[in-house]
């Protein structure tokens, strides 16, 4: 075998005078802003004057400046995450009145909530009749997927399927189904609403079959497993998806009226309920 080739370092390129004395020109504050800090470059004077009158340490001043600007990027990244997710309508747990429905088990939502099976690469299904808040529990653990740094997308299902037709018919659907395939967290929101002919139900069970205890999934439907032949008009693919779904998952079943509000009456426009 013959011996690796050593590798010479890369030589040290030397900072000219210019450049030294311009780095030396710059206030504090620039020099934060030119490492791209900058909102700690904007609280710099008000910690300076804090620290000054609290007689803390320069390097307690640092880590508060410091753990203040890490805050604001995390709040940034979070923030975008959502933007990037598509999530629609944006939700949380605790704007859930979870008194609503007849019937819903609050310990498997919150075990959900835990995200231990985006961790585990395991699905959440939410079943129910329209206007339970089948949507809106799926988001609001999409919304904390996202806060925690999950990979998050969401889609109507019948987008979902459209998208993959449309690719398919440019030859480009391989390239989107890894695309469908390498979230974190996928959300497929609407089953059943509509129906798929054999061709869609086979795309579904594409995107399905390569998540599989390779990426978490949470489907919200409004049908029972044993009518999904009919959503999709294929026996076969509607057992394979409803298998693939439910191994190892999470089921939420969900029965009572609809919290819509009536659009003859007074409404409340945060309600989000689906």
């Amino acid at each position: 075998m013959l011996p690796s080739p050593e590798v010479s370092p890369l030589p040290t390129v030397p900072t000219s005078s210019k450049t030294a004395d311009a780095v030396l020109a710059l206030s504090l504050a620039d020099v934060l802003r030119t490492l791209g800090l900058d909102h700690a470059a904007g609280a710099l004077d008000a910690a300076l004057q804090k620290a000054i009158t609290r007689n803390d340490s320069p390097s307690s001043l640092l880590d508060n400046l410091m753990r203040d600007q890490l805050r604001i990027h995390m709040e940034r990244r979070s923030a975008e995450a959502v933007r990037r997710s598509g999530l629609f309508p944006l939700t949380t747990l605790d704007t859930y009145d979870f008194t609503r429905p007849k019937s819903i088990d609050r310990e498997v939502v919150e075990r959900a909530a835990s995200l231990d099976f985006i961790r585990e690469r395991t699905n959440v299904v939410f079943v129910g009749p329209s206007g339970v808040g089948k949507t809106h529990l799926a988001n609001a653990i999409g919304y904390i997927a996202c806060v925690e740094g999950f990979r998050v997308r969401f889609a109507l299902g019948a987008d979902l399927v459209n998208d993959l037709v449309a690719a398919q018919t440019r030859n480009t659907l391989s390239k989107r189904l890894a695309v469908w395939a390498s979230y974190d967290l996928l959300l497929i929101d609407e089953l059943g609403y509509l129906s798929f002919d054999s061709r869609g139900a086979d795309l579904l069970y594409q995107v399905i079959n390569k998540r599989y205890l390779r990426g978490a999934t949470i489907v919200t439907t409004n049908l029972a497993f044993k009518d999904w032949g009919q959503l999709f008009h294929n026996a076969a693919a509607a057992t394979a998806i409803a298998d693939r779904l439910v191994h190892k998952g999470l089921l939420v079943r969900i029965t009572g009226p609809s919290g819509r509000p009536n659009r003859d009456t007074d409404t409340d426009p945060d309600d989000t309920a689906a």
